[in-house]
């Protein structure tokens, strides 16, 4: 016997769990679809940081069941004349600020439709100038999650807010330019050169080597897994998303090398 098919619904906010706004938000979606399901990716984006939020829903979406629908609230721009947005892609549907966090959707998932959220019939009644996640991006979430149409949300607009993201560059066959694009909570530094441009560039010449070059430093070794480095010691890794990352065993990259998001990373290739 086939079992009904649920919503899903998945948040990411930055506003932590010390205070009442991600279980108003989750009380407001399920009052209007008590069926709802409601996934928890994270609300400890760092306070206003839309590259974080960004670089969270771009890691964690795919994992999801198709047409789940993803709720992002990072929202410093709350109460101006910035845009709610739904965007409907090939699997997935987003809701967010249209302030540039969805910018790695709209580079990975195909688009079917963005739309400016306008019908304030989807809203709560009463509007805050302060708390949208309450009052229009939750009830939004609600709604579309019961199977209405994205179009009765709003219009469609071409002119979404994007972020500049650091584009993975290969000046030459022995070269790949990249840029560090996130760093976890273990100071792990994550770039934005994934492994199958890295191996293809391996691969292109006999008995290839390689040398990163970052923060003044240099790091040649690249090792499966975090426990096979030394205490200290600097290293890379793919990550579970296949992303390359600077690390180094119970230790943070991060603070050992003094570098912060967007920083350059430049690998050479030679024989």
């Amino acid at each position: 016997m086939s079992k009904e098919k649920r919503a899903v619904i998945s948040l990411i906010t930055d506003f932590g769990l010390r205070d009442p706004f991600v279980g108003v938000m989750k009380g407001v979606i399920l009052n209007v679809n008590p069926s709802a399901t409601i996934v928890d990716i994270s609300h400890e984006v760092a306070n206003h940081d839309l590259q974080e939020a960004a670089f969270i829903l771009y890691s964690s979406y795919k994992y999801f069941p198709q047409d789940t629908i993803h709720l992002v609230v990072v929202d410093p721009g709350v109460g101006t004349a910035r845009r709610p947005i739904l965007v409907v892609g090939d699997k997935y549907r987003f809701i967010a600020p249209d302030n540039g966090v969805l910018s790695y959707i709209y580079r990975e998932e195909p688009l079917k439709e963005v739309v400016a959220i306008t019908s304030e019939r989807y809203f709560l009644p009463s509007i805050s100038s302060t708390f949208h996640g309450r009052d229009i991006f939750a009830p939004v979430a609600g709604w579309l999650s019961t199977g209405i149409d994205p179009l009765k949300f709003g219009e469609p607009v071409q002119d979404y807010v994007r972020l500049p993201l650091p584009d993975l560059v290969q000046p030459d066959d022995s070269t790949l330019k990249g840029a560090i694009i996130h760093i976890d909570k273990f100071g792990n530094l994550i770039t934005n050169i994934d492994r199958a441009t890295f191996e293809r560039m391996m691969k292109s010449g006999s008995g290839r080597k390689f040398v990163l070059r970052v923060g003044g430093e240099e790091v040649v070794k690249l090792k499966e897994t975090y426990a096979q480095g030394k205490k200290g010691e600097l290293f890379l890794l793919f990550n579970s998303f296949g992303l390359l990352e600077i690390t180094s065993y119970m230790r943070s990259a991060a603070g050992l090398l003094k570098l912060q998001r967007g920083d350059e990373v430049l690998i050479k290739f030679f024989p």
